[in-house]
């Protein structure tokens, strides 16, 4: 019993520390990708690609007024549309976007997602952005937090779910096209097309 309970005070402790001291300006990512609020739902995902990001922030003017996940492009192809190229990325982002500052600590920012039910939050200084921080930033730095970030916790289990063999759409990885057979080639999400040239050179 009396060893249970000095955990518990190391948890407490850890979790106060965790709290007064450590903000999102510690784990956020300082490289923040745009598009423009004309760019068509194609431009953006070939340029998420080229980024290696899973969201991008939209500008109008320069000014940031939206952000798109990966999310929001495969929920608009799993809607149907005929021209991909007709799509803009005001028709897909989120808007307006939940920011919070680099002074805010980490726990109050989990719980800001929780409340907004997202995964990323942009961090804004002097009116422009500086950083995004996601979940899965706030679980990597606060393990022992899991009665706090329970619910940040069920999202993310979601999005890690192993991927299932059966054909999906989105962006294959390899060309950057749009397909609505996507399979997994090689560690990586192909279309048809491209999975049978990566077996062709096997």
């Amino acid at each position: 019993m009396v060893e249970g309970s000095e955990s518990d005070t190391e948890v407490d402790i850890t979790v106060k520390e965790i709290e007064s001291e450590m903000s999102v300006r510690e784990i956020m990512t300082k490289k923040v990708f745009t598009t423009d609020i004309k760019a068509t739902i194609t431009e953006v995902a070939r340029a998420m690609i080229k980024c290696n990001v899973g969201s991008i922030i939209v500008t109008e003017d320069k000014e940031a007024v939206g952000i798109i996940t990966e999310r929001d492009i495969v929920r608009k192809l799993s809607g149907g549309t005929d021209n991909l190229d007709r799509v803009r990325a005001s028709e897909i982002m989120s808007s307006p976007i939940i920011t919070a500052k680099p002074s805010t600590n980490i726990i109050d920012a989990a719980e800001q997602m929780v409340k907004c039910n997202i995964r990323r939050l942009a961090i804004i200084e002097g009116g422009n952005i500086v950083g995004i921080i996601t979940d899965r930033d706030i679980l990597t730095v606060s393990p022992g937090l899991n009665t706090i970030l329970a619910d940040l916790i069920e999202m993310n289990r979601e999005q890690t779910m192993p991927m299932t063999p059966e054909p999906e759409g989105g962006i294959c990885e390899y060309c950057g096209t749009f397909s609505n057979d996507l399979g997994l080639s090689n560690g990586r999400m192909m279309c048809e097309s491209c999975r049978d040239t990566e077996g062709f050179y096997d």
